[in-house]
């Protein structure tokens, strides 16, 4: 469990200044410390001199650590006064010893805090007081404990007290993203949290993938909110920390470490971080190293956290809190190997491709070769597929060097795969091979099929997410309708939530009104197409209108009343149909693309249209008694017009709220018809009436055109208009009843039904590709059909009474009236508009010409902003039989407004617009036109003044590519000005630069030069030899290609002999010559030549020679005489041979060498050619044992080697047959006794002898080992004692002969000393010293005597008799009055024995001794117990091998040693020979066995006590 601290703010026990020494009660003025963290009251104003308040040099670190370790915090304060230190804690005392101890250290001058054993319920926010009389220092640090024995993962648990002594538990710190395990059931469709907390930490750029991860598709919607959230969360960061910034996502290190990285600065420096993993907190250590899996890491601002030894249970959501606040949110992902990489056989200097597919898309893997990580670079090409599911790893010009093992890596997941390169045999020698274009490698499976599968597999889960969500919001769209109580309203338009809702799509325009009892229709709400049902007492049959792409329209009645059809919900069309009682048949407005009419009514009472919600089109019904039929004005690109009255009155229009325009019909009475202004740029016009009234048309919606009909008494023939660019017309009638066009609203056909008594019917335009149609009636009421919804073309149906059955075009297809049995078509021969005024933009200026095209020729009439026009004043007006043409001479300013043309009943208008093509000053201009020239890797800038227009467009181009903000160009509009920034220029981005401004009158270009200055292109080869001679060599090259944007300066030239590596720089030549005589050549000899070109910018690339050119002619030495073979030995060949006779007269510089195997054809040269052998002899030490050769010689001069020498006689390598012979022996050895003996003696013999060792004449015991090896033999006697002195020969024996050799072996010791001296003068000044024979005198011949004296006067001691073989010595000059003493001593070649002592000679030698009165000296005891002084060393030696093994022991009395391996005793063991001379303690192993290794002990004992080392001895094969 992971206790955390609790930082509160109320002063708990044992929180601030103790009450005894600390009264709280100071005030004072702060001050800053130079330690941040540190606060500072200074009690008075200003301080003595020389006194200081109180101040922290170091302050406590804070501490994660586990439970049951060794806490403490370090402190140093200085002030004068020395100050007092004092700990506390926020929430709890630390009064007791046992748990808490403050130190101080007066050398370090440390204040120290320790907690030893520190438990969980210590963790806490630590404060340290330090005080004196003129302040006060204070600073607080933080103590984390990792508890142990419950789950790492808990959140920790604290208890707070209550005023009741009850206790409740504190709820866990949890992430704002809740575990899986405790997830609760997520609704359909609901958005995952991490989501949102993904977003807040990504980049812009991951918006779009993070979204199709969730199926999250609004983008306005997730924006909006998303900014909502981000502000929230700023405002919650801001309490803790400042300068959050670089959020680095988690990601995968090299090392096998995932880290994720974020900068920022806490404004306090206790605040608590917290670690979060799929919303449960996780530990994490800033000093246990290796010992936790996750590590936060602080350098400077930059926080670092990482995780190691991934495993795939480490995947998940990860963030990262300051306090309760979130400051970053990553989520870990891993990916799988679909497809992994394939071992690639590849030959020599070919590409090497590796690939493989992953299971989730990844924008890099990590690629290794043969353990280094790989980057994309020029040897290495790294490549990834648009799905960033396959990945590419290619090895580009491989190499026998690049041969191994490579890997790929995604996360913890990786494979790998040998890369074999297999050289290229057919490759000339010596010569590099030409690259090869092919590619070698692949998996060998169809990847792009393997990634589709899983790109399909992918795009499922997301479409399903996607899917979800919209139903969910679907389903809690028609939940809230559901609650809304339903209305009954006189608008039947589709609602939502009870209000009418804002649309995006265009309406349809509105149908005419008829004359029969209209049944409401609801608004539809599906693709589908719904119709109201029959009633037989005429009574209101709903239909709802088609939600989407369908169609509403009212059922039919047996009384023939209409079923009204309400507003289509998307693209539908609903009107309201006629009532015979004059009651309203309302119509809802559309609620999107849909379209909305009031019914016409016999009463006159009005016949409403609720206006049209989008870009639909309401209209007011026509009256008979003249009364308002209102038409609500579009609130979009729709149109609303006044429909006409007979009494005159007004029909009002609600005021177009677009570009298009609504005109008003004429009325009988002359009163205004009003229009209201068209939403869109279409036209609409009303139709002319018999009567003058005027037939109104509704405003084009789009660029289409709507025109009404023509009657025959005068009634109007409206027209809907066109909802693009179809045309929709409207038939004629023998009796004057209305011949209604609806708009075309798509690709599909309307036709309207035929009826038994002729009534109208009316057909919509289709609304998709499908047809729709009216229903007949068998009462002849009007079976009104929707409004056509596309491209498709809509036409009336014919009726029996010749009424016009109408249609609405409402597209790019036009709608005319059909054809009726009573009169011919109803538009033939009628005028008509074939081509009509558009919008245009003239230059100011210059002449415009508008053209109008009739259909027959009929006169017109032109009108500018409802004036009319007369040529005149710059104005011509001419008419050419049909066309009509208004052209203005030379526009200007006044110019500019709406031009319309009228022929009776039809006009067409257009506006024009006069305006200037953009342009360019005239200096500016000039400066751009200058070239900009930079060199390769520095930025161009391009500039271009201009001023100021709207709708003005800048463009830039190089090449005539345009070019695209991003990478490395970077484009900065201004309003008076436009920049071009190209970074880091390449020599190819070298060209014409072109600025373009566009407006709607027309485009102005100005044009510059790039020039990017780089050093010149290599010369052109080949380099051809124009004169080769014995002195002179001509070559010849061309210019470069590419000069680098800059001429060439001059060529450079350099020479390389054959056989040499250096090259020589010959001289340089100017560039208009490209040729150059190298007159420094000798004869026979090949030279190697490359070019350089130069220009200001540097040299370039070199152009070599593609074969070495040779100086003349080539003059070849003869051949050396056959070689002879001197000697031979198994492991050299000696040769010797005579120059050629014939050398051509060409000095020989040396010879070469070659031999050959016996039974093979091959000739191996044992010396290069830039390598002669100088003399005429040469040992051959290249050879086999055994093996059999030949040799043949070839002499070498100036022009190469030439033919070669008759081939030798067959030589084995083998030493010839010797009698033995020992090689510098020593003949006397001496060993000191208990040390091993070795004898080693080398010779020489062939065949190997037969090796014999003696003692004495003598067979040698069995326990002496002999080591025979090649040319040498070794006697070994293991542990030696003095019987083993004798003399060893050696016999060695061949069939050539026999060899002997004695060797003298002695083995003695440090002699014993001798016996007791005695002194005798036998005459005046000469004493006769005497002294018992030691007892190793019998023992060693070669021991002898060493006698030192020692007088009173000089008081040192001196030699007076060396190897003394006697018992006696005599000393001379002996004076009296002077005290003398002698040493005898025994010596051998071991050393000195111990002296034996004489009596005093001379004057006081009868001197009495005196007492000591009973005071004796003390006794000095040099007992002590063991010790080691040396211990053993670590032993690894292979096996067979001999190893000795040494310590050094010390002790008084002289201890017993023990040898231990494996802790069984080995002293008695025969493998190992152990001696202990004087302390030296030694092991030895004649021949190391594997059961040899283990672990060795030696162990020394004496009465006093023990002492033992050990060391490990491990055994190598």
């Amino acid at each position: 469990m992971f206790k955390r601290t609790k930082v509160t703010d109320g002063t708990a026990t044992g929180q601030g200044p103790d009450a005894e020494n600390w009264d709280g009660k100071e005030v004072g003025f702060r001050k800053k410390s130079k330690v941040p963290g540190v606060m500072i009251t200074q009690y008075i104003e200003k301080l003595p001199e020389g006194k200081s308040h109180p101040d922290f040099t170091r302050k406590p670190i804070a501490l994660t650590i586990q439970e049951g370790k060794f806490a403490f915090f370090k402190a140093i304060v200085t002030g004068d006064p020395k100050p007092t230190v004092v700990w506390s804690r926020n929430n709890g005392d630390v009064s007791d010893p046992a748990r808490y101890q403050s130190k101080y250290d007066p050398n370090s001058n440390e204040h120290t805090f320790e907690m030893p054993h520190v438990k969980p319920d210590q963790a806490d926010t630590y404060k340290c007081f330090a005080k004196n009389e003129y302040g006060q220092a204070m600073v607080t640090v933080v103590l984390n404990v990792i508890e142990v024995g419950f789950k790492m993962t808990k959140a920790p648990q604290q208890q707070a007290e209550v005023a009741n002594c009850n206790f409740k538990k504190v709820l866990k710190r949890r992430s704002k993203v809740v575990p899986k395990a405790e997830e609760p059931e997520k609704k359909e469709g609901e958005i995952d949290p991490k989501f949102w907390e993904l977003l807040m930490s990504a980049d812009k750029k991951d918006y779009e993938r993070i979204c199709a991860e969730f199926g999250v598709t609004d983008f306005r919607w997730m924006l909006k909110k998303l900014n909502e959230m981000k502000r929230e969360r700023e405002e919650e960061q801001a309490e803790f920390v400042k300068n959050l910034s670089d959020l680095k996502p988690i990601h995968i290190n090299a090392d096998g470490t995932a880290s994720f990285e974020l900068e920022f600065d806490l404004l306090d420096p206790s605040s608590s971080i917290y670690l979060y993993k799929d919303g449960e907190m996780i530990p994490y250590t800033k000093e246990l190293g290796d010992k936790m899996k996750h590590c936060l890491r602080k350098v400077g601002r930059k926080y670092i956290f990482s995780m190691r030894d991934l495993m795939p249970e480490d995947a998940g959501f990860y963030q990262l809190d300051v306090e309760d606040v979130n400051m970053f949110s990553t989520d870990f992902k891993m990916v799988d190997f679909l497809v992994k990489i394939q071992e690639v056989k590849a030959m020599e200097r070919e590409d090497a491709v590796f690939e493989c597919v992953i299971s989730a898309p990844l924008s890099k893997l990590m690629w290794f070769g043969k353990n280094m990580p790989l980057e994309q670079g020029d040897k290495y090409d790294i490549e990834v597929s648009e799905d960033k599911l396959i990945h590419r790893l290619v090895v580009k010009d491989c190499m026998v060097v690049d041969k191994g093992i490579y890997a790929a890596c995604a996360g913890i997941k990786s494979c790998n795969a040998w890369l074999v390169v297999e050289a290229d045999k057919g490759a000339p020698k010596g010569k590099k091979t030409a690259r090869k274009t092919t590619r070698a490698g692949g998996s060998g499976t169809d990847l792009q099929k393997v990634a589709q599968e899983q790109q399909q597999i992918l795009d499922k889960e997301r479409e399903e997410r996607k899917e979800k969500i919209k139903a969910a919001r679907e389903a809690a769209a028609e939940a809230a309708a559901a609650e809304e109580p339903e209305k009954t309203a006189d608008s039947g338009a589709g609602k939502d939530k009870g209000a009418a809702v804002k649309v995006e799509r265009i309406d349809k325009t509105s149908v005419a009104a008829t004359t029969t009892v209209a049944g409401d229709s609801g608004s539809g709400h599906s693709a589908g197409k719904a119709s109201g049902g029959a009633k037989q007492d005429g009574s209101h049959a709903d239909a709802g209108g088609g939600h989407s792409a369908g169609k509403a329209s009212g059922g039919a009645r047996k009384d023939g009343s209409i079923a009204d059809a309400g507003g289509g919900h998307s693209a539908g069309k609903a009107s309201g149909g006629a009532k015979q009682d004059g009651s309203h048949a309302d119509a809802g407005g559309g609620h999107s693309a849909g379209k909305a009419s009031g019914g016409a009514k016999q009463d006159g009472s009005p016949a409403d249209a609720g206006g049209g919600h989008s870009a639909g089109k309401a209209s007011g019904g026509a009256k008979q008694d003249g009364s308002h039929a209102d038409a609500g004005g579009g609130h979009s690109a729709g149109k609303a017009s006044g429909g006409a009255k007979q009494d005159g009155s007004h029909a009002d229009a609600g005021g177009g709220h677009s570009a298009g325009k609504a005109s008003g019909g004429a009325k009988q009475d002359g009163s205004h018809a009003d229009a209201g202004g068209g939403h869109s740029a279409g036209k609409a016009s009303g139709g002319a009436k018999q009567d003058g009234s005027h037939a109104d048309a509704g405003g084009g919606h789009s660029a289409g055109k709507a025109s009404g009909g023509a009657k025959q008494d005068g009634s109007h023939a409206d027209a809907g208009g066109g909802h693009s660019a179809g045309k929709a017309s409207g038939g004629a009638k023998q009796d004057g009843s209305h011949a209604d066009a609806g708009g075309g609203h798509s690709a599909g056909k309307a036709s309207g039904g035929a009826k038994q008594d002729g009534s109208h019917a009316d057909a919509g335009g289709g609304h998709s590709a499908e047809e729709a149609s009216g229903g007949s009636r068998q009462d002849g009421s009007l079976a009104d059909a929707g409004g056509g919804h596309s491209a498709g073309k809509a036409s009336g149906g014919a009726k029996q009474d010749g009424s016009l059955a109408d249609a609405g075009g409402h597209s790019a297809e036009e709608a005319s009236g059909g054809a009726r049995q009573d009169e011919p078509l109803a538009d033939a021969g009628e005028p008509g508009i074939t081509s009509g005024l558009s919008d245009i933009h003239a230059i100011r200026g210059q002449p415009a010409e508008l053209t109008v095209k009739m259909n027959t020729d009929c006169d017109g009439a032109w009108f500018k902003d409802g004036e009319p026009l007369k040529s005149g004043g710059g104005i011509s007006i001419t008419k050419d039989a049909n066309i009509h043409k208004l052209t203005i001479h030379s526009c200007r300013d006044t110019d500019s407004g709406l031009l319309r043309f009228v022929s009776g009943d039809l006009s067409t208008e257009g506006r024009i617009t006069v305006g200037d093509v953009p342009e360019f000053d005239e200096d500016d201009l000039h400066k751009f036109s200058k070239p900009v020239i930079v060199r390769v890797g520095q930025n161009a800038a391009f500039k271009m003044p201009f001023q100021p227009q709207e709708s003005l467009t800048v463009s830039w181009f190089k090449d005539g590519t345009e070019l695209k903000d991003g990478g490395g160009v970077k484009i900065v509009r201004e309003p008076n000005h436009s920049r071009l920034l190209l970074r880091d220029c390449l020599r190819s981005d070298s060209g014409e630069i072109k600025i373009q401004l566009k407006n709607p009158f027309g485009a102005v270009e100005a044009t510059s030069q790039l020039i990017v200055l780089d050093r010149p292109g290599p010369p052109e080869g080949p380099v051809e030899t124009v004169e080769t001679t014995s002195s002179v060599i001509e070559i010849k090259w061309n210019p470069p290609k590419d000069d680098g944007g800059s001429a060439v300066t001059n060529y450079i030239i350099e020479r390389q002999e054959r056989g040499h590596s250096l090259w020589t720089k010959l001289g340089d030549v100017s560039a208009e010559k490209t040729s150059f005589r190298d007159r420094n050549v000798t004869h026979g000899k090949k030279y190697s030549y490359r070019i350089y070109a130069e220009n200001p910018q540097g040299l370039s690339d070199s152009l070599e020679t593609a074969d070495s050119i040779m100086a003349g002619i080539m003059i070849l030495s003869g051949p050396p005489g056959k070689p002879k073979v001197v000697s031979t030995s198994k492991t050299c060949i000696n040769l010797t041979w005579t120059p050629p006779e014939d050398d051509k007269g060409v000095p020989i510089i040396g010879y070469q060498v070659e031999k050959r195997k016996k039974d093979t054809n091959q000739w191996l040269a044992l010396n290069a050619i830039n390598e002669p052998i100088e003399d005429v002899n040469y040992a051959v030490k290249d050879v086999t044992e055994g093996a059999e050769y030949e040799f043949r010689v070839s002499a070498i001069n100036e022009s190469g080697a030439g033919d070669a020498s008759p081939p030798s006689a067959m030589a084995c390598a083998k030493n010839p047959n010797m009698r033995p012979c020992f090689k510098d022996p020593e003949d006397f050895l001496v060993v000191r006794a208990g040390n091993s003996v070795r004898v080693k003696i080398s010779y020489e013999a062939e065949p190997p002898p037969h090796i014999t060792w003696l003692k004495d004449d003598e067979p040698i015991a069995p326990w002496i080992n002999v080591i025979n090896t090649e040319g040498m033999s070794q006697l070994v006697i293991p542990s030696s004692k003095r019987s083993d002195s004798a003399i060893y020969t050696i016999k060695a024996k061949n069939s050539v002969g026999e060899a002997f050799f004695d060797v003298e072996v002695r083995v003695t010791d440090e002699p014993k000393c001798p016996g007791p001296v005695e002194l005798e003068q036998t005459v005046y000044g000469k004493v006769a010293v005497s002294w018992v024979p030691s007892p190793d005198q019998e023992l060693d011949d070669r021991l002898y005597y060493v006698v030192s004296q020692h007088d009173s006067n000089t008081r040192m001691w001196k030699t007076v008799a060396d190897r003394l073989f006697a018992n006696t010595y005599t000393a001379h000059n002996i004076l009296p009055g002077i005290e003398y003493h002698f040493r005898v001593y025994a010596k051998n070649d071991m050393g000195l024995s111990d002296p034996s002592q004489s009596p005093t000679w001379g004057a006081n030698s009868n001197r009495v001794p005196i007492s000591s009165n009973g005071v004796s000296s003390m006794e000095i005891s040099f007992e002590r117990p063991p010790s080691i002084l040396v211990p053993l060393k670590v032993h690894t030696p292979p096996k067979g091998y001999q190893l000795y093994m040494t310590c050094a022991v010390r002790g008084c009395p002289t201890p017993n040693v023990s040898w231990y391996l494996n802790n069984t005793c080995i002293n008695s063991d025969k493998n190992y020979y152990i001696t202990n001379s004087c302390g030296v303690c030694s092991m030895y192993i004649l021949r190391v066995r594997e059961n040899d290794g283990g672990e060795y002990r030696v162990v020394a004992v004496n009465s006093l006590g023990k002492a033992e080392c050990s060391t490990k001895l491990t055994v190598r094969d």
